[in-house]
């Protein structure tokens, strides 16, 4: 009986300088039985024949350009996925690596439990060498995954699960609607609509992830399309929660819609915040003293009060209310 196809998919855009690095890891493995599905993303650098040279080395390299207009790394992740021939999906991004024994150890754990959608294992972080941060992804803890993905404490994003063509096609692939937070999106719905999944954090780390302070989650916070994206993302997640009898969870969504709402109101988009917190509070999320004080925090930045004494005071109260501590690319890995 032949091992299971895995295929490693990639969204490549102008990392032509890096991809070495990746594509050396998966050349690497100890598993034999995996094809590398790569979709350029309209590249301007040399990307295109960095990885074409990838394609003549090994047939196991699959390279297509995006189809259609539209851009963005999970356009090409879910157009990878509708091309790839694997019974199980890593998502690997271009300036991200992994250890030979990765695609062996999740395999193996993925097929001693048949019953599983999915696979979440450690992961690290690191910068321009491995180790040199030496930090967690994130760590195991005993609070459920789905709250820890509305405490923005998230033990892995989509790089450290091993899943289930079959499984992640039924969950409705990424969505691409969105500009950010695909992952904690795509997490929420598996989460909430109750997709097996099994943590294997007795396990080695397999995968380092390379933190990159240009990151598009990272930069420009209160851009309009970020916002309007976290608001669509808590929203779907209320949404699937009352469909699916989990009414109980509403008030863990707080917390981000506290962060958005703050954001929004921080940019100075009082109509957006006020719609968000009124919807909030309508939809059992935000309690009646919870809607009052992102109200009062939508007042004193209307009058130009959160740098002045008490207004600066007010301001660190309420936005510690709807914080949580994460342990989030903090802890040391030993």
């Amino acid at each position: 009986m032949s091992n299971p196809i895995v295929s490693i998919i990639t969204p490549s855009y102008n990392r032509a300088d890096i991809v070495h690095e990746t594509a050396e890891s998966i050349f690497n493995q100890t598993y034999p039985d995996w094809e590398w599905v790569i979709v350029d993303d309209g590249s301007t650098d040399n990307s295109w024949e960095v990885l074409q040279k990838y394609t003549e080395q090994d047939s196991r390299v699959k390279l297509y350009k995006r189809k259609g207009e539209q851009k963005g790394a999970c356009v090409c992740r879910n157009q990878a996925v509708d091309v790839c021939n694997g019974k199980y999906l890593i998502f690997l991004d271009t300036d991200d690596i992994l250890e030979p024994f990765c695609v062996e150890n999740r395999v193996k754990t993925m097929e001693e439990n048949p019953e599983l959608d999915f696979g979440i294992y450690p992961s690290l972080l690191f910068s321009r060498k491995l180790h040199d941060l030496n930090l967690w992804w994130n760590i195991d803890k005993p609070t459920p995954e789905l709250l820890r993905q509305f405490y923005q404490d998230a033990i892995c994003q989509g790089t450290g699960i091993l899943i289930k063509t079959e499984s992640f096609n039924k969950l409705g692939q990424w969505d691409i609607s969105l500009f950010l937070w695909q992952d904690i999106d795509l997490f929420l719905r598996a989460f909430i609509q109750g997709y097996k999944y099994k943590k294997f954090f007795d396990l080695p780390p397999d995968l380092h992830i390379r933190r990159l302070e240009t990151s598009l989650s990272r930069g420009n916070f209160f851009d309009i399309k970020k916002q309007m994206s976290r608001i669509l993302v808590v929203k779907n997640a209320v949404k699937l929660l009352k469909e699916h009898n989990q009414q109980q969870y509403l008030p863990e969504a707080k917390y981000m819609v506290g962060e958005i709402a703050s954001g929004l109101i921080r940019s100075y988009r009082f109509d957006h915040a006020e719609e968000l917190i009124t919807w909030a509070h309508n939809e059992g999320v935000l309690s009646r003293k919870e809607y009052s004080l992102l109200q009062r925090l939508k007042f004193i930045y209307k009058l130009r009060l959160p740098r002045l004494g008490i207004g600066k005071k007010t301001v660190q109260d309420i936005t510690k209310i709807f914080s949580c501590e994460t342990t989030l690319g903090k802890l040391q890995y030993k």
